[in-house]
């Protein structure tokens, strides 16, 4: 039985961060809606240090705790939040999460601020996104969307600088990694 319950928790685990595709760690120039129904392309946040992370709509075990974190660090960051850095939530689940569920998200979690974009997009650009860190979109035995734990730090240029465990990682330890790729981005 407990070779069972073992086997149980490492498939959970598993399931947490399924591998996709070839991970580029470099942010592709995709076009996304943020949670107030205006286009971007990630492309445009090239230049400032993005913290991003993946989430999805009524995700309360994984999701609601990353969620929180992010407004922790944006706390942290102040003024540099948007000026000079980017905290970006992207859904993986872009076929239920539409802009205004996005919204209500942001605003029930005191995540409307400036220079955090909670993003989503046609499965294909989504896909593409999450294939930059080496994931892939999944359903639960259930039918809802898998969970992503992790969080990756990219840097000015675009490229990928960390991955964490999004749920084992202070928000102070984000705040002063974001801080440190804003101080490298100056000097390059």
């Amino acid at each position: 039985m407990r070779l069972l319950a073992a086997l149980a928790c490492l498939v959970l685990l598993a399931a947490c961060h399924p591998k996709g595709a070839q991970k580029t760690g470099i942010l592709p120039d995709v076009t996304l809606v943020d949670d107030h129904g205006k286009s971007f392309t990630l492309g445009s946040l090239k230049g400032k240090p993005v913290l991003v992370s993946f989430i999805h709509v009524g995700c309360p075990t994984v999701c609601t705790p990353l969620t929180n974190k992010f407004a922790q660090v944006a706390d942290k960051l102040g003024p540099d939040l948007g000026s000079r850095v980017m905290l970006l939530s992207v859904t993986n689940d872009p076929d239920h999460d539409r802009p205004e569920l996005l919204l209500k998200l942001a605003q029930d979690s005191d995540a409307d601020r400036q220079g955090w974009l909670f993003a989503t997009g046609t499965p294909e650009n989504v896909d593409r996104v999450m294939h930059a860190f080496g994931l892939k979109r999944y359903r639960l035995p259930d039918g809802s969307p898998g969970h992503i734990s992790q969080v990756f730090l990219v840097g000015s240029d675009g490229r990928q600088k960390r991955e964490y465990q999004g749920l084992l990682v202070s928000s102070d330890e984000f705040a002063s990694d974001v801080r440190a790729a804003l101080a490298e981005g100056r000097r390059s």
